[in-house]
C-alpha cells in the first residue's frame, strides 16, 4: 500500500500535468476582456474555477470552462453544485478539476471536461444527479 508521502508525490505529479491544461490569469483577462480586479472578484464569487498552483505561486484557470473567448454560461451553476455538496471543496479546488478530468459513466465514460465544449448543460445535469442524489437510492 502506498505511503502518505508517495501519494502526495503522485498527486503533485498529476496536478503538474493537469496544470498544462490551464490558463494564466493574464491569459484569462485577455480572452475575456476583463481586468485583474474583475478576475479576482469572479474567482472569489466562484463564477469560474481557479486552482492554486504552488510551484509557480499563481492561480490557474482550467481551459475546459471557456469556449470562444467566453466563460461557459453553466460554469457558475456547476460550481454552485459543488458548493452545496461540500463547502470544504473550496479548500482544495484540484478535486473539482479532477472530477472534470475523470471519465464519468453518466457521460458514456467521457470526461466532463470534454463534454463541456459541446454540451455543458448535460455536464450540469450529471453533476446535479451525482451530488444531489437521494441517499435512499444508494446501494
Amino acid at each position: 500500500m502506498p505511503t502518505g508521502s508517495s501519494l502526495a508525490a503522485t498527486a503533485a505529479t498529476y496536478r503538474l500535468e493537469l496544470a498544462r491544461n490551464c490558463l494564466s490569469g493574464q491569459a484569462v483577462q485577455s480572452a475575456l476582456g476583463i481586468d485583474a480586479a474583475t478576475l479576482t472578484v469572479w474567482r472569489k464569487q466562484r463564477r469560474l474555477l481557479a486552482v492554486w498552483h504552488r510551484p509557480i505561486n499563481e492561480w490557474l484557470y482550467p481551459d475546459f470552462q471557456f469556449r470562444d473567448n467566453a466563460l461557459i454560461r453553466e460554469m457558475p451553476d456547476l460550481l454552485a453544485v459543488y458548493e452545496t455538496y461540500s463547502s470544504q471543496v473550496w479548500k482544495n479546488t484540484w478535486g473539482i478539476v479532477e472530477w472534470f478530468m475523470s471519465p464519468h459513466l453518466l457521460l458514456d465514460s467521457e470526461r466532463p471536461a470534454d463534454v463541456m465544449a459541446r454540451d455543458p448543460q448535460r455536464v450540469l445535469t450529471v453533476a446535479r444527479t451525482e451530488f444531489f442524489q437521494d441517499p435512499s437510492t444508494f446501494w
